[in-house]
């Protein structure tokens, strides 16, 4: 397959791309088509671990991966959750990888309102819970759980959200199989944060906006990534720097 390209140089190449297996593993949910889901863990600083998955689908492999890099993460000054691009899927998965970061009981990201019952999206912790900073990246694209997600956490006061505003499409929906063979997706509920946010049609507002340039892009830079590893550094410092003011206090009395 041929696609015209711009470069850098702002010049028009054609290149010639070769069509690639999907990432990751299949994974069913309803009457939605299979999708592929993957998680890339990995170390971007010193002290601060780095978390992307593509949807929050397949909940056995994805949780126990997000679990491992979490635990074996637990004396670090700071996690990343990347959700750039990640459009939701399972709701009640936000309240369960959620848990890994908040300490408290009985927490709530927010509400599902349906027709009968409120639905509380209730976050317990799931020791041993980690205690560093968090950080959570979102763009346009992050939608739905995603946005669930992120929000909670920013209501929590317990992660810094980075990127830009997210997609606003978050209600739940239902899918019908209609007699042609067609699916018929319409929205069940409606949601609110924690905070009586409604995430539909606003999004989520990041705490520091960040954009993400061709330039950058270019010159191999992720500014939002970026950001969220200076925020946890500093962040560290400056806790060091009191710890350091109060132990010269105590042996001074």
């Amino acid at each position: 397959m041929e696609v015209e390209f711009q470069t850098g140089r702002d010049k028009m190449v054609l290149l010639t791309l070769n069509r690639r297996e999907f990432r990751g593993t299949p994974a069913k949910f309803g009457y939605l088509p299979e999708e592929h889901v993957w998680i890339e863990t990995r170390r971007v600083a010193r002290d601060v671990d780095y978390i992307a998955f593509n949807l929050f689908l397949d909940p056995t492999a994805l949780v126990a991966k997000f679990q491992e890099s979490v635990r074996s993460c637990a004396g670090c000054a700071g996690i990343v959750i990347d959700l750039r691009g990640n459009p939701g899927g399972i709701g009640i998965l936000a309240m369960g990888l959620a848990g890994y970061f908040i300490d408290k009981p009985d927490q709530k990201l927010g509400t599902m309102y349906m027709r009968d019952l409120p639905l509380k999206f209730v976050v317990n912790p799931r020791p041993p819970v980690f205690e560093g900073k968090l950080a959570v990246l979102i763009d346009g694209l992050s939608a739905s759980t995603s946005e669930i997600f992120a929000g909670g956490m920013q209501d929590l006061n317990r992660a810094r959200i980075f990127g830009s505003r997210s997609a606003g499409a978050a209600l739940p929906s239902m899918i019908e199989r209609l007699p042609d063979g067609d699916g018929f997706q319409y929205a069940a509920a409606s949601y609110k944060s924690e905070s009586g946010k409604v995430l539909e049609g606003v999004g989520v507002t990041p705490d520091e906006p960040v954009a993400l340039t061709r330039a950058a892009l270019l010159a191999g830079h992720d500014p939002v990534l970026d950001a969220a590893i200076r925020w946890i550094e500093d962040a560290g410092t400056q806790e060091k720097a009191s710890r350091e003011t109060s132990l010269k206090g105590i042996q001074t009395q």
